[in-house]
């Protein structure tokens, strides 16, 4: 029998994005949405391609935390029972790294290749920081220093070398300095002398020994006469001052290469040189110095000298910019952030024992924006007064995430507490991995997914299509990432054994299908514009390109039920699609019966196979079902599969069966 040439012709569409949680018959509004899916990807203007596995960028098994160092991967940290680490690293100015770890002792990689000594603190939560060495890799030390301690022993007065009749209560004092990232330390106590006029006198200071990672001292020193203790720099002293020199046996004079002898000595500096110690009479310029002694060692060059006693003498003119004396090592933390280019460390524990064990707090410290490594001393803590979960910040406010709340900050002055947080909703976050910034958007799950930005309500409609398929989702096991390349944001569900994403598409404004992978994501980072995550699999951790490999099996589309009013008791006499696809199916609601399961190939009324071979306009297929509500799914290739373009056709209800 011909087919009819009056067939009412209704073409599916897929604009409206992935709504599972619409009713089994959906209403018409909904009808141009996907019902079911699998590792696809739904293109502008309804088009559906077959989303891409990962690409494994290296076959080194490395930690379960990754984050951007400017252009580079940095990953390290194991798992804590089954969740992530508390963890954090950036790059400080474009080339200090500044990291920190509950895990101790453990490697760090930069794209996947481990640095040798580049691993993190045997601290929990001490901030580290590394320096390039100029040769490919890092010295690394704990971030800060503790405050010296300088004996009033230790400060004495050398008569007999003074030109500038220094008089009256002279304080001196020492702090901790790392020339590498200019930091120094809290200054010790302030030491005074009195020194009495007209004795051409300087301070004699025999030095605290160094720490490791510290390669210089700031001296300070008061202006004459003044108790209040506010200390000023005199100079910066390196332990071993710049450039080498020749000293020849049996004569004062030493001549340097490279040197900076203007700067980084005084008359009268005690020094050693190989074997023997000097005192300095004599600065001619950078490169010329007269010692005190003919020099006994070995005549020769390239040698160095070391700083036993700094000399110093001052008048008040002399002396340099404040120094500030209410700064501290950093604290134990959780994670580190940069806000409005000021280096932020978060999660500081609720206790100073330093021996305990809690990874994570309510405190958080803003540091010194001229003094890197260091913090001040006032406290800062959540507007809830909830431990951290994580903070992110972008080009516009930052947001805590504790684990009662999502706070917001905006700066709101300056000094050791520049910022304040409030409370802006609830509740609140169980992994770090809940929250991620896209522009100005914060996109995260907190039992629900949610979005918002500065100033704006907090939008939890935007989840309502997709909360069937989240509402079983343990927050723990949720980590929402950014996937450029696809303009989209991820909710991704670790279950324990194998991964769903789903996708929020920005650019179209609705959700896009599950794409399913068999093994667990645990982390994701954005680097270079690209999505990498951290992959678990085999008991191996590996960084893994998101979209970087072969289409993924199993990719497939399904249509909401269509029109019910149209096809009451109608047939489907015919269905055509147009690109390169596998299969095609149809499904069939009857009256009195359970709507059929689209995500369920056995369910189907009828199915047909197609070429897969190209992207064409398939020939009509033939069939006669009756339904009430039709839906379509099709079933694409793992190459390169496509759907442009579905058509459904059926006898209106007053033609002739």
């Amino acid at each position: 029998m011909p087919t009819p040439p009056n067939l009412d012709s209704i073409e599916v569409e897929f604009t409206g994005g992935y709504f599972p949680s619409a009713p089994a018959l959906a209403l018409e509004g909904l009808q141009g949405t996907i019902r079911r899916g699998n590792n696809t990807w739904l293109r502008p203007g309804g088009k559906i391609e077959v989303a891409k596995g990962l690409l494994e960028v290296s076959s080194q098994n490395v930690g379960a935390r990754i984050f951007a160092a400017d252009t580079q991967r940095a990953s390290f940290g194991s798992l804590v029972g089954s969740r992530l680490s508390y963890s954090g690293l950036l790059r400080y100015q474009n080339a200090v790294l500044l990291y920190l770890s509950e895990n101790t002792s453990e490697q760090v990689y930069l794209d996947e290749t481990a640095v040798t000594g580049l691993t993190t603190s045997s601290t929990a939560g001490r901030l580290r920081v590394a320096v390039p060495d100029g040769v490919g890799g890092y010295s690394v030390f704990d971030a800060g220093f503790e405050k010296p301690v300088l004996p009033a022993g230790d400060v004495t007065t050398f008569a007999g070398l003074g030109v500038k009749n220094m008089q009256g209560f002279i304080g001196v004092a020492m702090a901790r300095w790392r020339s590498k990232t200019n930091a120094y330390g809290p200054p010790s106590e302030v030491v005074y002398n009195n020194i009495t006029a007209n004795t051409n006198t300087i301070l004699d200071i025999s030095m605290p020994l160094p720490v490791s990672g510290q390669d210089g001292w700031l001296l300070l020193g008061t202006r004459w006469g003044d108790r209040s203790g506010q200390l000023r720099l005199i100079r910066y002293l390196y332990l071993t001052p710049r450039g080498t020199f020749t000293a020849t046996n049996g004569s004062t004079a030493i001549v340097g290469v490279n040197t900076f002898w203007t700067q980084d000595h005084q008359l009268g500096d005690f020094i050693g040189i190989d074997a023997g110690t000097y005192h300095i009479v004599a600065i001619t310029d950078d490169t010329h110095a007269t010692l005190n002694t003919n020099f006994t060692g070995s005549t020769g060059s390239g040698k160095t000298s070391t700083i036993i006693k700094p000399r110093p003498e001052w008048f008040d003119g002399d002396l340099r910019d404040i120094v500030d004396r209410d700064i501290q090592r950093p604290l134990r933390a959780a994670g580190i952030t940069k806000f409005a280019e000021r280096v932020i460390i978060w999660g500081i524990p609720n206790t100073t024992d330093p021996l305990a064990t809690q990874v994570t707090g309510n405190g958080f410290a803003v540091m010194l924006d001229n003094n890197p490594e260091h913090i001040g001393t006032l406290a800062n803590i959540t507007a809830s007064g909830s431990d951290f979960v994580n903070a992110l910040a972008g080009d516009g406010p930052i947001y805590f995430m504790t684990t009662t709340a999502l706070e917001i900050i905006d700066r709101v002055s300056s000094g050791d507490q520049p910022f304040i947080s409030r409370v802006i909703a609830e509740p609140g976050f169980k992994a770090a991995t809940n929250g991620c910034l896209v522009k100005d958007w914060f996109y995260a799950f907190n039992n629900r997914p949610l979005r918002t930005r500065a100033r704006e309500n907090i939008d939890l409609v935007f989840g309502a299509p997709v909360w069937d398929d989240m509402k079983t989702w343990d927050g723990a096991r949720v980590i929402v990432a950014e996937d450029p390349d696809n303009m989209a944001v991820l909710y991704i569900y670790d279950n324990g054994s194998t991964t769903t994403v789903l996708p929020w598409l920005t650019q179209q404004n609705v959700w896009n299908a599950p794409i399913n992978l068999s093994a667990r994501i645990l982390d994701a980072q954005v680097v270079n514009g690209k999505l990498y995550v951290t992959y678990f699999s085999g008991g191996a951790i590996r960084v893994n390109q998101w979209e970087g490999g072969a289409g993924l099996s199993g990719a497939y589309v399904a249509s909401q039920y269509y029109d019910a009013r149209r096809l009451i008791r109608n047939r489907i006499k015919s269905a055509t699609v147009a690109g390169k696809v596998g299969s095609l199916s149809l499904f069939a609601a009857t009256p009195g019966s359970p709507v059929p399961d689209v995500g369920s190939l056995p369910a189907a009324a009828a199915t047909f196979t197609k070429s897969d071979t190209a992207e064409m306009l398939e020939g009509e297929s033939r069939t006669n079902i009756e339904a009430a509500a039709a839906a379509c799914r099709v079933d694409l290739p793992s190459s390169d599969g496509t759907v442009q373009k579905v058509v459904v056709r059926g006898i209106p209800r007053a033609e002739i069966k």
